[in-house]
């Protein structure tokens, strides 16, 4: 939105002293006549390049900052909208006219115009000039002058006829050297504002003012506004507001955006946003406004908020029914049945392993012609599958595997299925939680029983799950079902593809090894562990609103196992935990416009299991599973994870379902207390392998939400669903 406002002096603040900073007063930033000004500021993040290739392009993201002519509304809108560059290159912008410069190796500017707004490229080319400018140290701009600063402090000043456009002549004014200058080049960061040219440098921000007249350019002395900033780069989006961003090790909490006032200096949000990293950059405007606080910040056109219905939270969830057996279906690897197949169903979530351990036979089956099976559980269970089902509150985890022979090339294969039962009230058996039907895909196994698995740490960092764990932004919604453990598997990569033929579609027969009853038992050995904190929620809350989330008592969550048969891993299904955490974790709805995700400690333990026939193992496999709630000494109960809140916001609700949108009248507040949230993609990686996770809704596990006190509706939108359908999965906010 634009607004006509008159020319507003900012009167002199007093000198003052605030957290360690000294400041000093602060005159006139705005311009001098009366001018159209703008309520919000687009902000471009230039992402790093994590290719390794120097030459890869580079990601420029674009942001909208909210509001930021006080910074009381701290709003860093994600557009969605991005476009690629040469790493190469030295991008800068400025004038608040939506003009990208790109200076690349090649001795050419080249200038764009940003037409998102109106629904068009980030990136429309408009002009190529001959300047080399590919030796600058940095380049800056107010849309009229440019400044070009080489490393040893010299500053060439060049001046764009038309700054609204970009298609212009860029005209050589001068060149000039001084100690300002010489700063300007040593800097951390530099920034310009109008005629002011700001930068931080060993933790202090200062500013000058640059006059031109004719070919003499003079940056004035020196103004010193703060000491003792912690900043790994600074940028003004215009009017009295500065912008710090950190940068950490640890991924949750890097790229950290704080907003600070100039008069005084003065914090105003220690977390605008986390995980925005890369150099960023304001297309500062020459008049600023405050946006109209009952308004809800969009970018582009403001979204369609008409109609809906008010937010109602889900009915509870429907008590299972008791039920003693558990089903499941395998398959070839193209997705065909496997028929006449030997299924042992064992209960291998032990809460003790120690050395090699036969684990208990709970049933065996065949399968069908449609590859399905069943087998009905025993009443009682053993005694010691009963104590491992109680000290998981209830929930027992089991292992289905189908072993066979491929009838042309005589490929051993294996299939191993992980089912979660659980109980419907205290005294019934168990509940067989089978409505995904648990369709397992068999797959070679080539692991012989004296291979050893091959994760060395030394090259943990060249794996997917690492680079999905280092990566500030949130994972994807799913992680790929085949994972190499010490590196990145190839696109195309097929595990059916053994000696050059593809085994998929080969019909199975069963192991050559006949079964004899009581003659044939599973083993696991413990051979690693690791505790890592894991994804287990979520909550969102955009504009006025606050976020809250809640994970109580014990566990409510199911986390991918990963099943090696061949020499990478696959991930399978997911075991369910619910032991006790002792403790109420989570963040109460104390914070505006906090979007993050939330991560609680697991132990995770690595096995060697065999199926040993006549004392001969038949088939060898290993498996990577999550095994209870673990603190070690020192670990957080559980902490914040990585900020989410790119999922919220104009442009994700406009292009969420409308039939999933629902709103809250102010100072409501909604609870999402039933059903599964969703699949939280790289939700942990362990051992080199990326596992997912997903967490059930109850009265002790529950995303909230408290909308402000602004006017008008605060909408929310489930992801899968309505929120009152109890299939949202997650609910993002407006």
């Amino acid at each position: 939105m634009r607004v006509r406002i008159s020319r507003r002096a900012h009167a002199v603040m007093i000198a003052a002293t605030l957290a360690g900073s000294v400041v000093v007063p602060l005159t006139g930033a705005q311009p001098a006549a009366a001018a159209t000004c703008v309520t919000s500021v687009p902000t471009y993040v230039w992402e790093p390049n994590t290719t390794g290739n120097f030459a890869a392009p580079r990601v420029l993201h674009k942001y909208m900052d909210w509001g930021p002519q006080s910074g009381t509304t701290d709003t860093l809108i994600d557009t969605l909208y991005t476009a690629s560059l040469k790493s190469t290159s030295k991008v800068f912008t400025g004038g608040g006219n939506g003009i990208i410069y790109e200076a690349n190796i090649a001795g050419q500017v080249k200038s764009y115009k940003d037409n998102t707004a109106t629904g068009g490229s980030l990136l429309t080319a408009v002009k190529t000039y001959t300047l080399d400018w590919s030796s600058a140290k940095r380049i800056i701009t107010n849309g009229t002058y440019i400044l070009v600063l080489a490393s040893d402090g010299t500053v060439d000043l060049y001046k764009q006829s038309s700054p609204a456009t970009g298609d212009g002549t860029i005209t050589k004014i001068t060149s000039a050297k001084s100690a300002v200058s010489t700063e300007l080049a040593a800097a951390t960061d530099v920034w310009m504002v109008n005629s002011m040219v700001y930068w931080l440098k060993d933790g202090t921000v200062q500013r000058s003012a640059m006059t031109v007249l004719g070919t003499s350019l003079t940056l004035g002395a020196a103004t010193q506004y703060a000491t003792g900033v912690t900043a790994s780069q600074a940028w003004g989006p215009g009017g009295l507001v500065v912008n710090t961003q950190m940068v950490t090790s640890d991924p949750n909490t890097t790229g950290q955006i704080a907003k600070y006032t100039l008069g005084p200096w003065t914090q105003l949000d220690p977390e605008v946003r986390t995980g925005i990293v890369g150099e960023i950059m304001a297309d500062a405007g020459p008049c600023l406004a405050d946006p109209d606080p009952s308004e809800q910040p969009y970018f582009g056109t403001p979204p369609d908020v008409t109609g809906g219905e008010e937010a109602t939270e889900a009915p509870a969830d429907t008590p299972q029914t008791p039920s003693n057996t558990v089903t499941g279906k395998f398959t070839l690897g193209n997705g065909q049945p496997a028929p006449g197949l030997r299924v042992a169903l064992t209960a291998n979530d032990l809460t003790d392993v120690t050395g090699q351990t036969q684990v208990p036979l709970l049933g065996t089956a065949t399968t069908a012609a449609d590859g399905s099976w069943s087998v009905t559980l025993p009443d009682p269970l053993p005694a010691d599958v009963q104590q491992t089902k109680d000290a998981n509150g209830g929930i027992l985890n089991l292992e289905a595997t189908a072993e066979g022979v491929t009838a042309t090339t005589a490929t051993p294969v294996l299939g191993v299925d992980v089912l979660s039962t659980t109980t419907a009230h205290q005294d019934a058996t168990v509940v067989a939680q089978t409505g995904d039907g648990h369709t397992t895909f068999l797959a070679p196994n080539t692991v012989s029983g004296t291979s050893q698995d091959t994760y060395a740490a030394s090259t943990d960092s060249q794996t997917l799950a690492a680079k999905i764990e280092a990566d500030p932004a949130p994972a994807p919604d799913t992680v790929p079902l085949w994972q190499s453990d010490n590196g990145t598997l190839a696109a195309d990569y097929n595990p059916y593809l053994i000696n050059g033929h593809d085994i998929s579609a080969e019909a199975v027969n069963p192991p050559k090894t006949p079964m004899t009853s009581g003659n044939c038992w599973n083993t696991k050995t413990q051979y690693d562990s690791t505790t890592k904190y894991t994804v287990v929620g979520e909550a969102h809350a955009g504009w006025d609103a606050k976020s809250g989330f809640e994970y109580e008592s014990s566990m409510n969550t199911s986390i991918d196992m990963g099943i090696k048969t061949t020499n990478s891993w696959s991930i399978g299904s997911s075991k369910d935990l619910s032991t006790s955490t002792g403790a109420s974790l989570g963040w109460a709805p104390n914070k505006y416009k906090y979007s993050h995700q939330y991560t609680v400690p697991v132990l995770y333990k690595k096995y060697k299991q065999q199926s040993v026939c006549g004392g001969v193992a038949r088939s060898t496999w290993y498996t990577l599973e999550a095994s209870k709630y673990y603190v070690p000494g020192g670990w957080a109960i559980g902490k914040v994870g990585k900020d989410v809140s790119s999922k919220d916001g104009s442009s994700a609700f406009s292009k969420s379902n409308p039939s999933y949108r629902a709103y809250l009248q102010p100072n409501n507040f909604i609870s999402l207390s039933s059903g599964k949230s969703v699949k939280f993609g790289g939700a942990v990686s362990a051992f080199g392998i990326s596992l997912g996770s997903k967490t059930g809704y109850d009265t002790n596990h529950r995303q909230r939400l408290q909308a402000g006190n602004q006017s008008g509706k605060h909408w929310v939108w489930g992801k899968n669903g309505k929120v009152s359908s109890g299939k949202a999965g997650v609910f993002y906010s407006k």
